[in-house]
Parts: structure tokens; C-alpha cells; sequence
């Protein structure tokens, strides 16, 4: 059957990992846990790489003494890699330290992805992370949890395997609380879930596949979920996110799903960009690397994987996550450029471009958040415009906000969590490229004006009324990241964190 792999259930195509991370003992002990394989990281000099001083304060001086001089009789030098030994009866791993000089968090993480690749051969039972001086332990065990995501799922011939991941994981020398522990954990859950979604082939997840998957995620978890079908979506108006839709053969899906806060009093509302496909329309992109946008839905993803990651961990106000799904295909039945449509909100726009889909899509997932809702802050999150790159590069996401304080707010939530952001402004003197002569709007602008990225979000701007809003251009990132800390391919679950940490900011 040509679609049979439709008729998967995407709980069986998932990573290994994700059952392992639900099976797996996280502990923190002490700092030489017996019986154990320690993971060890270690440090170079400015002046020259391959002198190293092992990064590991709590290991008996003794041992250092004696794993340092073990490697240095083996002629080792950092440029050569990972080190295994064996000293005394108990196996190491020596990992470098990145040496790039960004943030303790993404340095933390890189150790771990580095880690997973350095022992992945090895088959250990029980593992063992050294407490780093200035690497957050918790941290080095979300990396380690990323670099063990691989897809099986979508090979013919695939077998669970999870006995080759270490049955107990021990945070040595670390202090570190239960309750973190869990949440840690949790993240780890709720990333294996963005990046398996932003991976998944276009042909299994459509915009219906999405929203199944974001249903019976609620409600395996309690929570409130409700989809809006294409028919709900005309009654309501959503006449500019149903345009975009308009040329593909699957209907797109609205998705709502709520999580109760520890006080419902306020709330913050997560929306994301989710085009499980994005052709360009009929202004359709070119043939090289198309394929990549299938990544179009990494926002969606994310907030996703925010519900899912809050559905544990109890956020402090009520969160309500809104992802739009659908595809962009041309077709005889595809927008074209030149057209007019109407948003929820009343206002029209000209299509210009129907490769500017994005914000046609949020345009009416945002005004549905905020007049439904009346969120104390929303950020949305979205593969929004190839410009950020230019500006960016693979590296950071940009920040555009209709308020300094929520920007701020955004930014510091991106620096708690190691994700790099910059704000981009929304020049009042650029408002006026927004504007159309024969509808309200445009989506973009005349081809000599610059600044794609903010004519963006000024774009979205328009559909906030006066909300406390921020948008979040991951477009760089999103995939093929070159963020320290980061997958070096495939999806990246960039933002998840800074979603989660900019809602757990706000108080009730």
C-alpha cells in the first residue's frame, strides 16, 4: 500500500531513547560511584589545545593524579578525540570540553552529546558524569539524552534496542534535588518528542497525522485538547491561515491544547508555526534542498513539546498551547499571488507572495490565542523567513517584540535555558511596508526593502491588538543547528527550553 506507513502508530516509530529515558535510574551520588563507568571532562589550555587539566573538582586528587598521568603515557592530546582507560579495576572516558566561550548550559550539553558519541559502542550498565566546575550537571545529562536520538522508525527492517544504553545514570559529586532530577528528565521526553516530529517524513505527518499525535498526547496526560477542523476554521473566519491551505489535498488542523497551572488567574499562550510541508505554493521554491521543509513545522513542534513537557512538570499560571497545521502545495486550487483574503480579525491582506505562508498562518492562530484567551503574555515561535540566517546565521534565533519588557522577559528566559537570542526591532519606519493599496495588508514587502525578518514580525504585529507579545524566528536553528550544544543534523528542538522557561517566569 503506497500509504500504508499512514497507518503506523507513531508511539512504535519513536527513538529508542524515548523508552529508555523512561526506564532509566537518574540518580545524583557521590563523587566515585563504584562500579561504574565515569565519564570525565577535561580541559584545554588557551595558549596551547593539547595541554589538558582534567575538569572534574571532585574526584579524590589521588585519582586525578593518577588518570592524568595514565594519559599522558598514552601520548594524549586533546585533538585526538575521546580516551578510554581502565585504572585500578574501573573504566574512564575522557571527554573534552568545547572550547568555545558561550554559555554554561549549551558547554554543559555539548559535553553530554560528545560523551554519547565518545562511549556509544561501549556497553555499560551503569554510567557515571564527574561533576564539572561551571557545567551544570543536569545539563550534561540533557545532551548525553540528545545524542542518543537516532530513526530507526522509518527504516524496514527495525528492532528496539535499548540494552545498549546504560541502565542507571549517577550525576557524580552533583547536588541536585529530586524534583529536579524528574524535570530534567521530563525535558529529555519532551525533546525526544519535538525532534521526532520535526524529522518525521511530509507523507506521515500531515496536518491530520499532527493533530492525532497532539490529541492523544492530551490525552494520555489529562489534558484539555480541542482541534479546529477546516469547517470550524471557515466559521470562524480564519480565511488568511485557510488560503494557505488552499492548494494542498489534506485539510489543516487547529490545535489547542490547555494546561492547568498551579493558578489559573493568568495565563501565557504558546503558538507555533506548523506547515508539515511547505512547497512555497505557487510561488514555489526551488528543487535543491526542498525536502528540508518538512522542518517548516519545528515551531508547532516545540509548543508541542512544551504541553508535553507542562503536562508533568506544573507550570505556575495556565498555558494554552495553539499550533497551526497544514501544508503549502500549488495546485489549481492555490492561492495565487495577487489574491485577497480576509483574517479572523477582519483585516485583509494581499498575497503577494504565498511562499510568505508562515504569517498568513499565524496571523489567525494568533488572533484566535489572544481574543479567546486573553494571555498575560504570548510568544509565538516560527521557521518564519530565510532572511534570519542572513542576519543570524545557524547560531541564534531572533526576538521581535511589541513591548521591551516582554522582550526582556523572552531574552532572559533564552539565557536561563542556553539558548542564544537576539531582538531584532520593529522600526516604526517600516510599518508602512506592511500596508497594501488595495487590502489592509500585504505579506511582503516591495522587493528593494531590506529587513525580511522584521517586516515579519511587523507583519504579525497586526494581530495582537494591544497583548503582550513576542515572536521567536527560528528559521537558523530550528535544524542543522551550529549552536554549541545542539544536534549537528536533523532537528534541533531549538526553543523548547526557552518556552518553558519564559512561561515558569511568569507569576500568578
Amino acid at each position: 500500500m503506497r500509504h500504508a506507513l499512514q497507518q503506523e502508530s507513531w508511539k512504535s516509530l519513536l527513538p529508542d531513547v524515548n523508552d529508555w529515558l523512561s526506564a532509566v535510574r537518574l540518580t545524583a551520588g557521590a563523587a566515585v560511584v563504584s562500579g561504574a563507568h565515569h565519564v570525565v571532562a577535561v580541559k584545554g589550555h588557551d595558549d596551547n589545545k593539547d595541554l589538558f587539566t582534567l575538569n572534574a573538582p571532585k574526584l579524590p586528587a589521588e585519582l586525578q593524579g593518577k588518570i592524568t598521568a595514565a594519559a599522558k603515557a598514552l601520548g594524549w592530546r586533546l585533538s585526538a578525540g575521546s580516551l578510554h582507560l581502565s585504572i585500578d579495576g574501573a573504566t574512564y572516558t575522557l571527554v573534552a570540553q568545547n572550547s568555545t566561550r558561550v554559555h554554561a548550559s549549551a558547554l554543559a550539553r555539548q559535553l553530554g552529546l560528545d560523551a554519547a558519541k565518545a562511549i556509544k559502542e561501549l556497553r555499560i550498565q551503569h554510567l557515571a558524569f564527574a561533576v564539572a566546575d561551571g557545567l551544570p550537571a543536569l545539563e550534561t545529562f540533557d545532551g548525553y539524552a540528545s545524542g542518543l536520538y537516532n530513526t530507526p522508525g522509518f527504516k524496514g527492517s527495525r528492532k528496539k534496542d535499548t540494552a545498549r544504553f546504560p541502565a542507571a545514570v549517577t550525576l557524580a559529586g552533583a547536588d541536585v534535588n529530586p524534583e529536579g532530577l524528574s524535570a530534567t528528565l521530563e525535558l529529555a521526553k519532551a525533546q525526544v518528542l519535538v525532534r521526532f516530529l520535526q524529522d518525521a517524513p511530509p507523507n506521515y505527518l500531515d496536518p491530520i497525522k499532527f493533530a492525532d499525535i497532539a490529541k492523544e498526547t492530551a490525552q494520555d496526560f489529562g489534558l484539555k485538547c480541542k482541534i479546529l477542523d477546516k469547517a470550524e476554521m471557515t466559521k470562524l473566519g480564519m480565511g488568511s491561515f485557510l488560503s494557505v491551505a488552499d492548494g494542498g489535498s489534506t485539510e489543516p488542523r487547529t490545535i489547542v491544547i490547555e494546561i492547568d497551572g498551579k493558578d489559573n488567574s493568568r495565563t501565557v499562550a504558546l503558538v507555533g508555526k506548523g506547515l508539515t510541508f511547505d512547497s512555497g505554493g505557487i510561488s514555489i521554491k526551488p528543487s535543491a534542498a526542498m525536502d528540508e521543509m518538512k522542518y517548516d513545522m519545528s515551531g508547532g513542534a516545540a509548543v508541542l513539546g512544551a504541553a508535553r513537557y507542562f503536562a508533568k512538570v506544573q507550570p505556575p499560571t495556565k498555558v494554552v498551547c495553539v499550533i497551526g497545521a497544514s501544508e503549502n502545495m500549488p495546485s489549481g486550487s492555490a492561492t495565487k499571488p495577487g489574491d485577497v483574503v480576509r483574517a479572523m480579525n477582519g483585516k485583509t491582506i494581499e498575497v503577494l507572495n504565498t511562499d510568505a505562508e508562515g504569517r498568513l498562518v499565524l496571523a489567525d492562530v494568533l488572533h484566535y490565542a489572544v481574543s479567546q484567551y486573553k494571555p498575560t503574555l504570548t510568544i509565538d515561535i516560527a521557521t518564519l523567513t530565510g532572511a534570519v540566517l542572513m542576519a543570524l546565521g545557524c547560531v541564534g534565533a531572533a526576538v521581535m517584540s511589541n513591548d521591551q519588557a516582554t522582550a526582556q522577559a523572552v531574552l532572559d528566559a533564552g539565557n536561563h535555558a542556553g539558548e542564544p537570542l537576539w531582538q531584532l526591532p520593529l522600526w516604526p519606519e517600516m510599518e508602512k511596508e506592511t500596508k497594501s493599496e488595495i487590502a489592509d495588508l500585504k505579506n511582503i514587502a516591495k522587493p528593494n526593502v531590506k529587513g525580511g525578518t522584521i517586516i515579519g514580525g511587523m507583519f504579525l504585529k497586526e494581530f495582537v491588538g494591544d497583548a503582550k507579545w513576542a515572536h521567536l524566528d527560528v528559521a537558523g536553528t530550528a535544524w542543522s543547528c551550529q549552536a554549541v550544544g545542539y544536534p549537528a543534523s536533523g532537528g534541533s528542538a531549538f526553543g523548547l527550553r526557552t518556552l518553558v522557561a519564559a512561561a515558569q517566569q511568569v507569576k500568578a
